[in-house]
């Protein structure tokens, strides 16, 4: 293979219980506290707005709360650090009781210098202070410090912890289709464990968690007032069903890519639900997955991990459109016009930080992913060069790139100031 996508999809793929961001506040919290040791006197967090603004409404896996001062008090108080961003594996409200009695100070500052990922975390206890810095990756320490002693420290984050060290100038969405077509099954162990944990998450929100959006579109079928379960439907149960599930704050892990687990639900369960609803052998849904996630990491490269634009349904739901056209018999072309599809429709998608309405919009990008897909097989492609879509797929990214990082910089921090006021 002309690129080493194997060890791109090795190094984006990764487990995290509940919101990455949340996780993230709560790992850097976490390792600072690990650094001193003692009893807890305060906590100050300082994040770069993106982080901010995705963790501010997430809930907390475990509990009932939400947000980020929280994460960090839970992070600190009882939090893993050596799980990353499983940090709060056995977390409960009965940790959250405690720690409202102990009402320890949490001051959360936006450092708007900062473009990419950045959380310092500064743990006062006892015995001194804890100091840890997460930058440019949801669980990359490179700095920890007690007091004024260094512990740690890394200029840069280890090539293979990253997918940034990945030159992707050249890549097309043909070479990610004939990866997806072509690689030894054992080297997709990755997608396989993405495919199984999503789908054990989505089973455990079927239950009831968030917005139940699939037991509101359940109770009106059964009322005759929406069509029968066709494979929209079951895609919208699938995916629906695992973000209620990870944005409701149950405690079930989700197999997250480019750091996000909604964008791995997005990617793989609308694949998965056509697979199977279509008779498709597993190791067919396997490699349609495997196109999807990488057309989801593909995108991500330009429209940043993050961004004032949807992730989830951009990035996540175009891969999951590329991914249906697999399993529908399409090549790379079809996959091309379905990911401009995607983005004529949803380039207007605006990112208001993690939340339980990230379901609806999940919801909506399951729709325009399949009516991207089957208006690709139809041989209907939007012409090139109208609006956002560009002379090709692969311009259409960069375009979502530009508009990502040069338009939509003012609506972030109109985000970020509608949330700090409270209206």
């Amino acid at each position: 293979m002309k690129f080493d996508f194997t060890a791109l999809l090795q190094n984006e793929i990764r487990p995290a219980l509940g919101c990455t961001e949340v996780g993230a506040v709560a790992l850097a919290a976490a390792r600072a506290y690990a650094a001193v040791g003692g009893t807890l006197l305060h906590i100050q967090m300082t994040m770069n707005g993106g982080m901010y603004k995705n963790a501010f409404s997430c809930a907390i896996p475990g509990t009932v709360e939400y947000g980020c001062e929280l994460a960090a008090a839970l992070g600190a108080y009882a939090g893993n650090w050596e799980l990353g961003l499983e940090v709060l594996e056995g977390v409960t409200d009965a940790h959250v009781a405690q720690l409202r009695e102990m009402q320890i100070p949490v001051e959360i500052a936006v450092d708007e210098t900062k473009e990419n990922i950045y959380i310092l975390a500064e743990v006062t206890t006892t015995k001194g202070v804890g100091i840890c810095r997460i930058e440019d990756f949801h669980a990359n320490i490179v700095f920890v410090a007690k007091d004024d002693e260094v512990l740690f420290e890394a200029e840069k984050a280890e090539a293979e912890e990253t997918g940034e060290s990945f030159d992707f100038t050249d890549v097309t969405i043909a070479d990610l289709f004939d990866y997806a077509k072509e690689a030894p099954l054992e080297h997709l162990d990755c997608i396989k464990g993405l495919i199984q944990m999503n789908c054990d998450l989505a089973a455990e929100g079927e239950k009831g968690a968030g917005l139940k959006i699939w037991k509101t579109l359940s109770a009106f079928q059964q009322k005759g007032e929406l069509g029968g379960k066709d494979v929209i439907y079951d895609a919208q149960r699938m995916t629906c069903s695992a973000m209620d599930a990870r944005m409701g704050g149950m405690p079930y892990p989700a197999m997250s890519i480019v750091g996000s687990g909604s964008h791995a639900i997005v990617c793989s369960m609308p694949v998965v639900a056509y697979g199977r609803h279509m008779g498709k052998t597993e190791e067919e849904i396997i490699r349609a997955v495997t196109l999807s996630g990488l057309v989801t990491i593909y995108s991500k490269h330009y429209t940043g991990r993050l961004s004032a634009l949807c992730g989830c349904v951009l990035g996540g739901g175009s891969g999951a459109a590329a991914g249906i056209v697999y399993l529908m018999g399409g090549t790379a072309k079809e996959a091309c016009a379905a990911m401009d599809h995607m983005a004529a429709n949803l380039t207007g998608m605006i990112c208001d930080g993690g939340s339980p309405g990230c379901s609806l919009k999940a919801s909506a990008g399951v729709y325009s992913a399949y009516l991207s897909a089957m208006l690709a097989m139809e041989g209907i492609a939007i012409p090139h060069n109208f609006g956002v879509v560009g002379s090709s797929a692969e311009q259409t990214e960069k375009n979502l790139g530009r508009i990502s990082d040069e338009g939509m910089v003012p609506m972030d921090a109109t985000i970020i100031d509608v949330m700090q006021q409270g209206k």
